[in-house]
Protein backbone atom coordinates (compact mmCIF):
# COMPACT_ATOMS: atom_id res chain seq x y z
CA UNK A 1 0.00 0.00 0.00
CA UNK A 2 1.44 3.27 -0.72
CA UNK A 3 0.60 6.22 1.56
CA UNK A 4 0.75 9.79 1.26
CA UNK A 5 0.86 11.42 4.17
CA UNK A 6 0.66 14.96 4.91
CA UNK A 7 1.48 17.06 8.36
CA UNK A 8 3.14 19.70 9.94
CA UNK A 9 6.85 19.61 10.95
CA UNK A 10 6.44 21.04 14.45
CA UNK A 11 3.51 20.42 16.67
CA UNK A 12 3.03 20.16 20.18
CA UNK A 13 6.16 22.03 20.56
CA UNK A 14 8.08 19.33 19.11
CA UNK A 15 10.07 19.21 15.77
CA UNK A 16 8.98 16.25 13.83
CA UNK A 17 12.28 15.67 11.79
CA UNK A 18 14.57 16.03 15.17
CA UNK A 19 12.54 14.67 18.04
CA UNK A 20 10.58 11.84 16.23
CA UNK A 21 8.04 11.97 18.49
CA UNK A 22 4.10 11.81 18.58
CA UNK A 23 2.24 10.04 16.51
CA UNK A 24 3.28 12.20 13.10
CA UNK A 25 6.35 10.23 13.45
CA UNK A 26 5.11 6.68 15.23
CA UNK A 27 2.23 6.48 12.90
CA UNK A 28 4.19 6.13 9.89
CA UNK A 29 6.56 4.22 10.84
CA UNK A 30 4.30 1.33 12.23
CA UNK A 31 2.52 1.43 8.71
CA UNK A 32 6.01 1.00 6.85
CA UNK A 33 6.56 -2.40 9.01
CA UNK A 34 3.35 -3.61 8.10
CA UNK A 35 5.15 -3.46 4.48
CA UNK A 36 3.20 0.04 3.54
CA UNK A 37 5.32 2.71 1.46
CA UNK A 38 5.07 5.92 3.22
CA UNK A 39 6.38 9.46 2.18
CA UNK A 40 5.60 12.28 4.89
CA UNK A 41 5.19 15.93 3.66
CA UNK A 42 5.85 17.80 6.59
CA UNK A 43 5.07 21.28 6.34
CA UNK A 44 7.41 23.64 7.49
CA UNK A 45 6.55 27.47 8.86
CA UNK A 46 10.17 28.20 9.93
CA UNK A 47 12.72 27.26 7.76
CA UNK A 48 13.25 28.18 3.41
CA UNK A 49 15.04 25.13 3.34
CA UNK A 50 13.53 21.75 2.48
CA UNK A 51 14.67 18.84 4.04
CA UNK A 52 14.44 14.69 3.23
CA UNK A 53 15.50 12.24 5.20
CA UNK A 54 14.43 8.25 5.59
CA UNK A 55 13.82 7.00 8.88
CA UNK A 56 12.99 3.54 10.04
CA UNK A 57 12.05 2.97 6.58
CA UNK A 58 9.68 6.85 5.97
CA UNK A 59 10.75 8.92 3.67
CA UNK A 60 10.43 12.32 5.41
CA UNK A 61 10.31 15.58 3.18
CA UNK A 62 9.61 18.76 4.30
CA UNK A 63 7.59 21.70 2.34
CA UNK A 64 8.57 25.18 3.49
CA UNK A 65 5.72 27.49 4.09
CA UNK A 66 7.52 30.79 5.29
CA UNK A 67 6.08 34.01 4.22
CA UNK A 68 7.50 34.01 0.67
CA UNK A 69 6.70 30.34 0.20
CA UNK A 70 3.13 30.12 1.04
CA UNK A 71 2.09 30.46 -2.84
CA UNK A 72 4.57 27.78 -3.79
CA UNK A 73 3.77 24.91 -0.88
CA UNK A 74 0.23 23.99 -2.31
CA UNK A 75 1.74 23.43 -5.46
CA UNK A 76 4.59 21.41 -4.04
CA UNK A 77 1.92 19.23 -2.02
CA UNK A 78 0.06 18.50 -4.91
CA UNK A 79 3.15 18.13 -7.18
CA UNK A 80 4.55 15.31 -4.67
CA UNK A 81 1.20 13.49 -3.75
CA UNK A 82 1.03 13.12 -7.53
CA UNK A 83 4.15 11.54 -7.93
CA UNK A 84 3.96 9.66 -4.93
CA UNK A 85 0.69 7.86 -6.50
CA UNK A 86 -0.54 6.88 -3.24
CA UNK A 87 -3.72 4.14 -2.23
CA UNK A 88 -4.84 6.34 0.56
CA UNK A 89 -4.26 9.97 1.57
CA UNK A 90 -3.73 10.94 5.26
CA UNK A 91 -3.90 14.59 6.11
CA UNK A 92 -3.04 15.27 9.99
CA UNK A 93 -3.11 18.37 11.75
CA UNK A 94 -4.92 21.67 11.85
CA UNK A 95 -8.35 22.85 9.31
CA UNK A 96 -6.15 23.93 6.46
CA UNK A 97 -3.86 20.95 6.49
CA UNK A 98 -7.02 18.61 6.45
CA UNK A 99 -8.66 20.40 3.95
CA UNK A 100 -6.03 20.26 1.32
CA UNK A 101 -5.58 16.78 1.96
CA UNK A 102 -9.21 16.40 0.79
CA UNK A 103 -8.68 18.28 -2.21
CA UNK A 104 -5.97 16.78 -3.41
CA UNK A 105 -7.21 13.10 -2.37
CA UNK A 106 -10.31 13.92 -4.74
CA UNK A 107 -8.30 14.93 -7.69
CA UNK A 108 -6.26 11.79 -7.09
CA UNK A 109 -9.27 9.95 -7.07
CA UNK A 110 -7.89 7.95 -3.84
CA UNK A 111 -9.76 7.63 -0.15
CA UNK A 112 -8.89 10.53 2.05
CA UNK A 113 -8.59 10.03 6.19
CA UNK A 114 -8.30 12.86 8.29
CA UNK A 115 -6.51 12.48 11.18
CA UNK A 116 -7.63 14.80 14.35
CA UNK A 117 -5.57 14.53 16.99
CA UNK A 118 -6.99 17.90 18.71
CA UNK A 119 -10.08 19.33 18.36
CA UNK A 120 -9.14 22.10 15.90
CA UNK A 121 -11.77 24.68 15.73
CA UNK A 122 -11.15 25.19 19.52
CA UNK A 123 -7.62 26.46 19.05
CA UNK A 124 -7.45 30.35 18.40
CA UNK A 125 -5.98 30.99 15.60
CA UNK A 126 -9.64 29.48 14.53
CA UNK A 127 -12.26 31.08 16.08
CA UNK A 128 -13.36 31.99 13.22
CA UNK A 129 -16.73 30.40 12.18
CA UNK A 130 -15.80 30.48 8.37
CA UNK A 131 -13.15 27.74 9.75
CA UNK A 132 -14.89 26.02 11.87
CA UNK A 133 -17.64 25.28 8.74
CA UNK A 134 -14.69 23.94 7.29
CA UNK A 135 -13.71 21.39 9.78
CA UNK A 136 -16.87 20.38 9.60
CA UNK A 137 -17.03 19.99 5.90
CA UNK A 138 -13.47 18.41 5.67
CA UNK A 139 -14.82 15.87 8.12
CA UNK A 140 -17.48 14.84 6.87
CA UNK A 141 -16.20 14.22 3.12
CA UNK A 142 -13.37 12.20 4.65
CA UNK A 143 -13.77 8.66 3.62
CA UNK A 144 -12.25 8.08 7.34
CA UNK A 145 -12.00 10.15 10.46
CA UNK A 146 -9.10 9.28 13.15
CA UNK A 147 -9.56 10.56 16.37
CA UNK A 148 -7.05 10.82 19.21
CA UNK A 149 -9.52 10.53 22.24
CA UNK A 150 -12.91 9.14 22.99
CA UNK A 151 -14.53 12.89 23.37
CA UNK A 152 -13.40 13.65 20.32
CA UNK A 153 -14.63 10.62 18.82
CA UNK A 154 -18.24 10.98 20.61
CA UNK A 155 -18.30 14.45 18.73
CA UNK A 156 -17.61 13.23 15.41
CA UNK A 157 -19.55 10.20 15.61
CA UNK A 158 -22.55 12.92 16.81
CA UNK A 159 -23.83 14.42 13.42
CA UNK A 160 -20.25 14.61 11.54
CA UNK A 161 -19.41 11.46 10.35
CA UNK A 162 -19.96 7.97 10.97
CA UNK A 163 -16.38 7.25 9.71
CA UNK A 164 -14.36 7.19 12.49
CA UNK A 165 -11.97 5.67 14.76
CA UNK A 166 -10.36 5.54 17.60
CA UNK A 167 -6.48 6.06 16.77
CA UNK A 168 -4.72 7.25 20.68
CA UNK A 169 -1.72 8.88 21.33
CA UNK A 170 0.14 5.88 21.92
CA UNK A 171 4.04 5.69 23.75
CA UNK A 172 7.28 4.27 22.95
CA UNK A 173 7.81 1.39 24.98
CA UNK A 174 11.41 1.11 24.17
CA UNK A 175 11.87 4.31 25.58
CA UNK A 176 9.63 4.87 28.21
CA UNK A 177 9.58 2.13 31.20
CA UNK A 178 9.85 1.22 34.92
CA UNK A 179 12.88 2.66 35.90
CA UNK A 180 15.00 2.80 39.17
CA UNK A 181 14.08 5.91 40.98
CA UNK A 182 17.36 7.09 42.45
CA UNK A 183 19.72 6.34 39.75
CA UNK A 184 17.09 8.53 37.80
CA UNK A 185 17.44 11.51 40.64
CA UNK A 186 21.26 11.22 40.39
CA UNK A 187 21.29 10.98 36.60
CA UNK A 188 19.00 14.21 37.00
CA UNK A 189 20.74 15.91 39.70
CA UNK A 190 17.77 15.44 41.73
CA UNK A 191 17.57 15.36 45.39
CA UNK A 192 16.81 11.95 46.69
CA UNK A 193 14.69 11.27 49.95
CA UNK A 194 12.16 14.17 49.53
CA UNK A 195 9.05 14.03 47.75
CA UNK A 196 8.99 14.91 43.85
CA UNK A 197 6.14 15.72 41.82
CA UNK A 198 6.33 16.10 38.27
CA UNK A 199 4.45 17.35 35.26
CA UNK A 200 6.11 17.38 32.13
CA UNK A 201 4.26 18.89 28.80
CA UNK A 202 3.65 22.45 27.82
CA UNK A 203 3.26 24.63 30.45
CA UNK A 204 0.29 27.30 30.11
CA UNK A 205 -2.44 28.81 31.73
CA UNK A 206 -4.86 26.03 31.14
CA UNK A 207 -1.80 23.24 31.97
CA UNK A 208 0.14 23.98 35.14
CA UNK A 209 -0.74 27.02 37.70
CA UNK A 210 -3.67 23.77 38.87
CA UNK A 211 -0.51 22.25 40.15
CA UNK A 212 1.88 25.26 41.36
CA UNK A 213 -0.93 26.13 43.70
CA UNK A 214 -1.51 22.56 44.69
CA UNK A 215 1.38 22.05 46.00
CA UNK A 216 2.25 25.47 47.10
CA UNK A 217 -0.99 23.79 49.50
CA UNK A 218 0.45 20.48 49.96
CA UNK A 219 3.94 21.93 50.86
CA UNK A 220 2.55 23.60 54.59
CA UNK A 221 2.13 19.84 55.53
CA UNK A 222 5.29 18.48 53.74
CA UNK A 223 7.68 21.63 53.48
CA UNK A 224 10.65 19.15 51.42
CA UNK A 225 8.66 18.35 48.54
CA UNK A 226 9.63 19.62 45.02
CA UNK A 227 7.63 20.20 41.96
CA UNK A 228 9.56 19.60 38.62
CA UNK A 229 8.52 20.73 35.57
CA UNK A 230 9.83 20.49 32.01
CA UNK A 231 8.10 22.05 28.88
CA UNK A 232 7.43 25.15 27.05
CA UNK A 233 6.13 27.62 29.13
CA UNK A 234 3.72 30.12 28.18
CA UNK A 235 2.42 33.35 30.50
CA UNK A 236 3.12 31.12 33.87
CA UNK A 237 5.68 32.26 36.52
CA UNK A 238 8.03 29.90 37.47
CA UNK A 239 10.12 31.82 39.79
CA UNK A 240 9.59 29.49 43.39
CA UNK A 241 12.35 28.08 44.69
CA UNK A 242 10.62 24.91 45.19
CA UNK A 243 10.24 24.29 41.49
CA UNK A 244 13.28 22.90 39.70
CA UNK A 245 12.37 23.75 36.06
CA UNK A 246 14.34 21.87 33.06
CA UNK A 247 13.24 23.84 30.59
CA UNK A 248 12.19 22.11 27.08
CA UNK A 249 13.97 18.79 26.57
CA UNK A 250 14.68 15.82 24.25
CA UNK A 251 12.52 12.93 24.44
CA UNK A 252 15.04 11.00 25.65
CA UNK A 253 15.30 12.92 28.90
CA UNK A 254 11.83 12.63 29.73
CA UNK A 255 11.46 9.11 31.05
CA UNK A 256 14.13 10.01 33.30
CA UNK A 257 12.37 12.42 35.09
CA UNK A 258 9.06 10.73 35.29
CA UNK A 259 10.99 7.25 37.22
CA UNK A 260 12.45 10.30 39.33
CA UNK A 261 9.32 11.42 40.63
CA UNK A 262 6.98 9.98 43.49
CA UNK A 263 4.01 11.08 41.37
CA UNK A 264 3.37 12.50 38.02
CA UNK A 265 0.56 14.89 37.07
CA UNK A 266 -2.00 15.94 34.42
CA UNK A 267 -3.35 19.62 35.82
CA UNK A 268 -5.85 20.75 32.91
CA UNK A 269 -7.96 22.64 33.50
CA UNK A 270 -11.53 22.35 32.38
CA UNK A 271 -11.98 24.06 29.04
CA UNK A 272 -13.17 23.39 25.28
CA UNK A 273 -9.40 22.28 24.15
CA UNK A 274 -8.46 20.17 27.14
CA UNK A 275 -12.43 18.22 27.24
CA UNK A 276 -11.36 17.08 23.86
CA UNK A 277 -7.72 16.27 24.68
CA UNK A 278 -5.66 13.13 24.15
CA UNK A 279 -2.47 13.58 26.06
CA UNK A 280 0.47 11.80 25.05
CA UNK A 281 1.90 12.13 28.76
CA UNK A 282 -0.63 9.85 30.32
CA UNK A 283 0.47 7.00 28.21
CA UNK A 284 4.03 8.08 29.09
CA UNK A 285 3.41 7.98 32.87
CA UNK A 286 1.59 4.62 32.59
CA UNK A 287 4.68 2.97 30.87
CA UNK A 288 6.66 3.63 33.55
CA UNK A 289 4.85 2.57 36.45
CA UNK A 290 4.48 5.55 38.58
CA UNK A 291 1.24 6.74 40.40
CA UNK A 292 -0.64 9.21 38.55
CA UNK A 293 -2.93 12.47 39.55
CA UNK A 294 -4.94 13.76 36.91
CA UNK A 295 -7.79 15.80 36.63
CA UNK A 296 -11.65 14.79 35.72
CA UNK A 297 -11.48 16.07 31.82
CA UNK A 298 -11.62 14.66 28.56
CA UNK A 299 -11.87 10.69 29.59
CA UNK A 300 -9.08 10.63 32.60
CA UNK A 301 -11.95 9.48 34.54
CA UNK A 302 -12.64 6.25 32.22
CA UNK A 303 -8.63 5.72 31.73
CA UNK A 304 -8.84 5.92 35.48
CA UNK A 305 -11.50 4.18 36.69
CA UNK A 306 -9.33 0.85 38.40
CA UNK A 307 -7.25 3.58 39.83
CA UNK A 308 -9.48 5.99 40.81
CA UNK A 309 -7.26 7.86 43.38
CA UNK A 310 -6.08 9.58 40.50
CA UNK A 311 -8.64 11.24 39.38
CA UNK A 312 -9.29 14.61 40.60
CA UNK A 313 -11.90 18.05 39.98
CA UNK A 314 -9.64 20.63 38.27
CA UNK A 315 -9.27 22.30 41.45
CA UNK A 316 -6.21 22.99 43.66
CA UNK A 317 -7.80 22.04 46.94
CA UNK A 318 -9.28 19.04 45.17
CA UNK A 319 -5.45 18.19 43.57
CA UNK A 320 -3.69 18.40 46.53
CA UNK A 321 -5.67 16.12 48.06
CA UNK A 322 -5.06 13.59 45.72
CA UNK A 323 -1.18 13.99 44.93
CA UNK A 324 -1.25 13.62 49.15
CA UNK A 325 -2.92 10.34 48.86
CA UNK A 326 -0.64 9.05 46.01
CA UNK A 327 2.20 10.15 48.39
CA UNK A 328 0.90 8.22 51.29
CA UNK A 329 -1.03 5.04 49.53
CA UNK A 330 -0.06 5.02 46.07
CA UNK A 331 -2.42 3.62 43.93
CA UNK A 332 -0.86 2.97 40.00
CA UNK A 333 -2.62 2.08 37.30
CA UNK A 334 -1.20 -0.21 34.83
CA UNK A 335 -0.48 -0.02 31.51
CA UNK A 336 -2.66 -0.65 29.21
CA UNK A 337 -0.82 -2.46 26.32
CA UNK A 338 -3.35 -1.29 23.10
CA UNK A 339 -1.20 2.39 23.92
CA UNK A 340 2.05 0.99 22.88
CA UNK A 341 2.85 2.32 19.30
CA UNK A 342 2.90 -1.28 17.97
CA UNK A 343 -0.87 -2.04 18.83
CA UNK A 344 -2.16 1.06 17.79
CA UNK A 345 -0.05 0.65 14.31
CA UNK A 346 -1.76 -2.94 13.69
CA UNK A 347 -5.41 -1.03 14.14
CA UNK A 348 -4.48 2.15 11.68
CA UNK A 349 -3.18 -0.77 9.11
CA UNK A 350 -6.34 -2.96 9.20
CA UNK A 351 -8.30 -0.05 8.85
CA UNK A 352 -6.53 1.66 6.08
CA UNK A 353 -6.43 -2.21 4.17
CA UNK A 354 -10.45 -2.57 4.55
CA UNK A 355 -10.95 1.26 3.39
CA UNK A 356 -8.20 0.73 0.09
Amino acid sequence: MNIYFLCKRYYTNKDLIHDRFGRLYHLPKQLVTHGSDVLVDAIDYRNNAEISVNEAGVSFHTIPATASKIPRFLLDAYRNACIAKPDVLIASGDIYIGYLGLWIARRLGVPFVYDVYDYYPSFRINRFKGLALLFDHTVKNADLVLCASQPLLQKVLNGLSQNALLIENGVDTSLFDKGDDLLARQAMKLMANIPLVGYFGSITPSRGPLLIEACRKIRLALPNLRLVMAGRVTDVCLDESWIDYFGELGQSDIPKLIQACDVVCVPYADDTFNSMSGACKIAEYLACGKPVVATRVSNHEQIFKYAPSSICDPDPNDMAKAILSQLQNPEIALFPEELAWQSIGQKLYEALTKLV
